[in-house]
């Protein structure tokens, strides 16, 4: 299914980039669907299994660095291959943070400070499962190229941010109405915060895909590019040169 996708638009070196790229991603997912079970549940074997896949992370985040180094001395690639290699790196640097969110996650639950009441375990759990499932569609988005389930996430990740939001809200509700509580209530809310960040980083992940998909592939009405936006890369057609003016016929 992998190479099925990838074969058109990358080959040989650069398409291995793409898998291990992917497979990176794939493990940053279950770390973040790992962590967010161990805090909801208060499983420490789970956030146990998260801190110690952590080393296994930052070993494809360096490997896949060696990788690209490597095929940029080699293959000296130019165009749109060139701009493959940088999106892939920029999306590899989104990964890791991802997985870091995911063991700060598990290490509150070690820390055992307290666990959370049942209604802060419902708010978390309903963020980690848009988190995840923005990271799910950025990571399909990446493994196909498709442009269009990237402008899914850009528009979903609105929905998260609302969603964390009101979580949020209520958890300082909750924090207020029994102050007792407020050591776990300020922890609950940078587990949310993490949660939060995680879909950050898939939408920015989805933003350079959007940069390499094919233009075909992009849904009509996606969201044009953001100049405010730090990590959505330059708009090539605003240095392409004017059209020639028609002479006056008269």
């Amino acid at each position: 299914m992998l190479e099925g996708h990838i074969s058109k638009a990358f080959d040989g070196a650069l398409a291995a980039l793409h898998i291990r790229v992917i497979e990176m991603g794939g493990l940053v997912l279950d770390q973040v669907r790992e962590a967010a079970r161990a805090y909801t549940s208060w499983d420490l074997q789970a956030a146990e299994r998260v801190i110690d896949r952590a080393a296994v992370v930052s070993a494809y985040d360096e490997g896949i660095f060696q990788d690209q180094f490597t095929l940029i001395a080699r293959r000296q690639p130019v165009s749109r291959d060139l701009r493959a290699v940088f999106a892939m790196e920029k999306s590899v640097a989104e990964l890791e943070r991802a997985g870091a969110e995911a063991r700060k996650i598990a290490r509150t639950v070690l820390r055992q400070s307290g666990r959370p009441a049942r209604a802060t375990s419902t708010d978390v759990r309903q963020l980690a499962q848009l988190a995840t499932s923005l990271m799910r569609q950025s990571l399909e988005a990446l493994d196909r190229l498709d442009g269009a389930i990237a402008a899914q996430v850009i528009a979903h990740d609105e929905e998260l941010d609302a969603e964390y939001a009101a979580g949020l809200r209520r958890l300082l509700t909750r924090a207020m109405e029994d102050p007792r509580h407020l050591d776990i209530a300020m922890e609950a809310a940078f587990v949310l915060k993490s949660l939060e960040r995680i879909g950050d980083h898939a939408r920015i992940v989805a933003r350079h895909i959007q940069s390499i998909a094919p233009q075909e592939g992009r849904a009509a009405g996606a969201p044009p590019a953001d100049p405010a936006d730090p990590s959505w890369p330059a708009d090539s057609s605003a240095s392409a040169d004017p059209p020639t003016p028609t002479p006056d016929a008269s």
